[in-house]
Order: structure tokens, then sequence, then C-alpha cells
């Protein structure tokens, strides 16, 4: 199988794009592997499990399903010229984890189609062993089928932003208000505003809260951190945007061969054979990450023992 890279175009190539984002992490399940193992990986800290991804994708786990996806034309409008990802933060109701975050132009004449973003989404969610992945414009489309409006505000830094560096803001965040932080769907992704440029952004979907405290306690962690800038404003106070989302996911204990998911990729034998062997290469991974836990020689795994599976 070819391995599929990224490759960035000249800014000037995408002169008035928008983008959709993609954040699917290699973290699994914890109906997957069960509540102990899985504590037993976020036990690791952000670091660790962050470099842990780092290492899998080195071993292509992700280039390899955007291939099978190609190759089998489940997909035909994502190239090389139209999308990149990398290893960036993803929160969730408290707990911060590595995502791969894809970044897709969806706009002008090298856009991803609105189809291929979501098959995307449930081939990454199927093949990592997530309960959920999500996927989000940054300007609503009311056409597309695929996704749902949702309030959204934004906090960017000013320079390089790394991933535990977002954790610390979400972690901060919880101190002002602890239901923007550990609430139901409290969360956000690391991404770039501009396709080419640092995923140096957090992107915040309102969770369940007014519009009103989501701004209200956003603004304040932004406005009390240096180099932090919140947008929108609306003459100088803060306000929202209406992104465009979908939540694609998968109830392991009721669909153990991961039919939420299977159902939205095209019904393809050979397809859905390449998929669900790149899932269990996953669950390997995961399984040498388990062992070496076991063994207390995490570190030395990550930085020299590491194998791809």
């Amino acid at each position: 199988m070819l391995t599929w890279r990224v490759v960035l175009l000249a800014a000037a190539a995408f002169p008035a794009a928008t983008q959709t984002y993609i954040s699917s992490e290699p973290i699994p399940s914890g109906t997957v592997v069960g509540a102990a193992n899985l504590a037993a990986i976020e036990n690791l800290g952000y670091a660790n499990m962050a470099l842990w991804a780092q290492r899998l994708q080195s071993c292509g786990i992700v280039d390899n399903i955007v291939a099978t996806l190609a190759e089998s034309r489940a997909i035909t409008t994502l190239t090389v010229l139209n999308t990149r990802y990398q290893v960036a933060a993803g929160g969730f109701q408290g707990v911060t984890d590595p995502s791969y975050v894809f970044t897709l132009v969806d706009s002008g004449p090298l856009a991803v189609s609105q189809a291929d973003v979501f098959v995307l989404d449930n081939a990454l969610g199927y093949a990592l062993n997530q309960d959920g992945t999500a996927q989000f414009s940054l300007r609503y489309n009311p056409n597309n089928p695929y996704d749902f409006s949702s309030v959204y505000a934004v906090v960017t830094f000013a320079g390089n932003l790394t991933g535990t560096g977002a954790q610390r803001f979400f972690n901060y965040l919880g101190t002002i208000d602890a239901n923007l932080w550990t609430g139901t769907d409290a969360g956000f992704t690391q991404i770039p505003l501009n396709f080419l440029g640092p995923y140096n952004s957090m992107l915040f979907l309102i969770g369940d809260v007014s519009t009103a405290e989501f701004e209200t306690g956003l603004y304040k962690a932004a406005t009390t951190t240096p180099d932090a800038t919140y947008s929108p404003l609306e003459d100088g106070r803060p306000s929202v945007a209406t992104a465009g989302a979908a939540f694609p996911g998968n109830d392991w204990s009721a669909y153990p061969n991961g039919y939420q998911y299977l159902v939205n990729l095209p019904n393809s034998p050979g397809l859905l054979t390449e998929l669900a062997a790149l899932r269990q290469r996953h669950l390997v991974a995961v399984s040498n990450l388990l062992a070496a836990i076991a063994r207390g020689d995490v570190e030395d795994y990550l930085t020299s023992q590491f194998r791809c599976p």
C-alpha cells in the first residue's frame, strides 16, 4: 500500500478558503479495551500519550486509513493539496488527550466534498476504536446533510501552542467555570484558523450551558491569560459564531463490529476488510503500550524500544 503523505501549498493557493476539521484520537474506547486499561493509558499524562500518538503516526497508522479509502474510491476529492493533519490536543469533559486533527479546505475549486469528510471521519473512528469522533466547519452550511449547527468561540495564542499548553488553558478555564471544563459536552480542539497556519488556536464548541455563560467564562479565561485572544468580538464584547458540527460514533457494547461507523461507509467488502485489518493493527499497538505500562518501562519503550505493530 502506498503511504499517503501531506504536503503544504503556497499560501496564495487559498486566498479565501475556509476549513473543516476532524478530530479522532488514538486513545481507544474503554468499552473496547476495558476501563482499567483505558485508565492506565490516561495516567501516562498528556506528553507520553502524545509521543505514542506521534510514534503511531510515523508508522503510517493514519496515512494507511486515508490511502485505503482513496484506493477504494470511497473518497475522491481529498488530496495532499487540500488536507493536512498533525497530533494536537483535544479536550472533553475535563480530560485532554492527543488527537489526529485534520484540517481540510472546504471551499473553492480544491475543496474536499462534504461526503468525503464524513466518510473519513467515520473510517478514523472505526479503525482507531473510538466511542466517537468530531467534525466541525468554521462556517455552517444548512445544505450539508452531514452536520448540524453549533455555537463556538476561539481562543488564539501568540506564537506556538503546544498540546500541554492547550491542556493547561483548558484546566485553567475550569477554575473560572467548571461547567466549561467538566460539564456535559464541554471541550475543545486545537486547530489552525488558516489552512497553512500554526495549530495555535483552541476552538470551543458550546456544551450544555447558556450562550451567556459560555461567552463570559471563556472570555475571562482568555483575557487573564498572557498572549491569548478571544474571538469573535462584537463591539468589543465577547460573541459567538455558528459552526457546522457532527459527532459520528459507535456503541461498542451494542455493536462490537463497529456497525454504527461502517453503515456510513461504502458497502465494499474489500474496503471493509482493509479497514478491519487496520483496526486490529491499532489494537496491537494498544496492547504493546499496555505491556510497557505493566513492565514499568514506558519511557524507554516510547523513546528507544517502540516498534510499529
